[in-house]
């Protein structure tokens, strides 16, 4: 119906009293008529009618003139004539509008016929809108913010959690500009498209999410079902994206509220389920998307029609995102730390099971499988640099005759404690082995006849000044021989291992606790 016959007296019983500012019918495809008494105005001076729907199709407003008949001030995404603020649609009215009868509003929105109405004076509406404006700057600032932490993150580690999130981020931010209107703030020829862009826009906001929730909780391995299940609502967002670009606008509307609804539920069925088995980041993740299913939840429902006891703030929504966004960062940041964690202790396990194939666990020392491989490594390297190696073989001096006497526990601690003292002895470089029951191998790349001495005499001094408590009051001192060589030209490990072997068994012959060196053969040392 036009003015004539929502002003008449026939139609004023059709009215009915509203005790809020909000209202909210659900979607319908009908005009709505709000009679506003003038009353409720500012006294004097100019005041402005703000409504706050910012996909309001047709918005039109009415006011008496002082002279009959009627002024009429419209906008809307279909007839963009009139100023808009910060996401709302703002009509103003002369200062000469009578303060007495009626206004009317005539309201027509293709999709939900919900908003919010309210009278300013000037200056009043001024501040608000500079309010308004902080507050939804602070609210993108923090989801723009978590968007270019987040990227930073995925250019350096390449975590496709990380893609998925930041896109689905990016979609978010995007989609509320639409809800809350900021994209009114695009030139007047496409606010048309507005819905069709918010509906884009909430189709990749679902998708993204999905493939974010797959990602971050690894479902094919950790829940299978819930990960054809987030499977499936990707393939309806991709549906929905294909209903926004065909035009079919309504319908499309109505599948992405029910998937707003459905999507988290689907999100926390997942993260419960791999909470439980022990994903501890789902904890964050979970707290997140039940943050978001109320905001959603409280929005759908309102969209669609339903009153609540208590005023819902026009930025619920964009208060859940934000808080969820947050709380989704903190979430891959706990996923990231305990990757890390689950990384130190493999790479721990790796290095213990290295050690524990390569060192002696009595004495701390390499073993003989380490020696051998060592051995030809350093022997290779010294004849292709031009340097010297040398090689000491040492043995306990009458080892059976202590273990004998006192048994193989004591025998032991004889062993490690010379494994000490050769690890102190030796330089960083040098290689420490236990070649055998009680005879040892150190190899000393780079070290010429002089460098080989002075640590063989360091070991022996050392050991030769340990005393031994075999049978308490007993005191027990233990001695070493050592025979050591030189690699020369012609060496191999077979002939440096001999030398060195026949040079011990001189030490041994001589006496014991000596040092005796190989004699060199008739080629040429290794330079020095």
């Amino acid at each position: 119906m036009g003015i004539a016959q929502a002003s008449s007296a026939q139609t004023a019983t059709a009215y009915r009293t509203l005790h809020a500012n909000r209202m909210s019918f659900g979607f319908c495809r009908y005009p709505l008529w709000v009679r506003i008494p003038l009353e409720q105005a500012p006294a004097t001076g100019k005041w402005v009618l703000e409504v706050s729907a910012p996909w309001m199709d047709r918005i039109d407003l009415y006011l008496p003139k002082p002279s009959g008949g009627w002024l009429r001030e419209s906008t809307g995404l279909s007839q963009p004539l009139a100023d808009n603020r910060q996401g709302v649609f703002a009509l103003k009215a002369p200062a000469d509008t009578p303060r007495a009868g009626y206004a009317y509003l005539r309201l027509q929105s293709l999709l939900s016929l919900n908003t919010e109405l309210r009278i300013w004076n000037e200056t009043d509406f001024e501040i608000n809108n500079a309010t308004d404006t902080f507050f939804y700057g602070l609210l993108y600032g923090i989801i723009g913010g978590m968007v270019l932490l987040n990227l930073m993150i995925l250019i350096t580690t390449r975590d496709q959690a990380y893609f998925w999130y930041v896109a689905y981020l990016i979609s978010i931010l995007f989609h509320q500009t639409c809800l809350q209107g900021q994209i009114l703030f695009l030139p007047t020829f496409v606010w048309h498209l507005a819905p069709a862009i918010s509906l884009t826009l909430a189709s990749m906001v679902l998708f993204f999410g999905a493939g974010f929730c797959r990602s971050f909780l690894n479902l094919r391995k950790n829940a299978p079902f819930a990960g054809y299940l987030v499977n499936g609502f990707q393939v309806i967002a991709l549906i929905l994206l294909g209903m926004s670009l065909g035009g079919m606008i309504w319908w499309g509307t109505w599948l992405a509220h029910s998937l707003a609804l459905l999507g988290p539920i689907i999100g926390i069925y997942a993260g419960i389920v791999v909470l439980y088995r022990g994903f501890r980041p789902a904890r964050f993740y979970l707290a997140a998307w039940i943050v978001l299913l109320l905001g959603s939840m409280a929005w759908g429902a309102w969209s669609m029609g339903v009153e609540f006891l208590v005023p819902l703030p026009r930025s619920l929504l964009t208060i859940a995102a934000t808080l969820e966004s947050v709380l989704l960062s903190i979430a891959l940041a706990d996923r990231v730390a305990l990757m890390q964690r689950e990384r130190k202790a493999l790479a721990q396990r790796e290095r213990r099971y290295r050690q524990l194939s390569t060192v002696d666990e009595l004495t701390g020392l390499y073993n003989a499988r380490y020696f051998k491989s060592k051995m030809a490594s350093e022997i290779n390297h010294a004849h292709t640099m031009g340097q010297p190696l040398g090689l000491v073989i040492l043995d306990v001096d009458d080892f059976k005759r202590f273990n004998d006497s006192f048994g193989h526990a004591e025998g032991d601690r004889v062993l490690a404690e010379l494994g000490r003292l050769m690890r102190d002895s030796v330089r960083p470089l040098d290689s420490p082995c236990r070649y055998g029951g009680d005879e040892f191998a150190i190899l000393l790349p780079g070290a010429d006849s002089l460098e080989v001495s002075k640590i063989c005499q360091r070991i022996r001094h050392a050991l030769a000044q340990c005393l031994f408590l075999p049978e308490g009051d007993s005191r027990e001192m233990v001695t070493a021989s050592l025979g050591t060589a030189q690699l020369h030209q012609d060496d191999d490990a077979e002939s440096l291992l001999k030398r060195a072997d026949a040079a011990l068994y001189q030490a041994k012959h001589r006496g014991k606790n000596q040092i005796v060196e190989s004699q060199a053969p008739e080629t040429e040392a290794l330079p020095a």
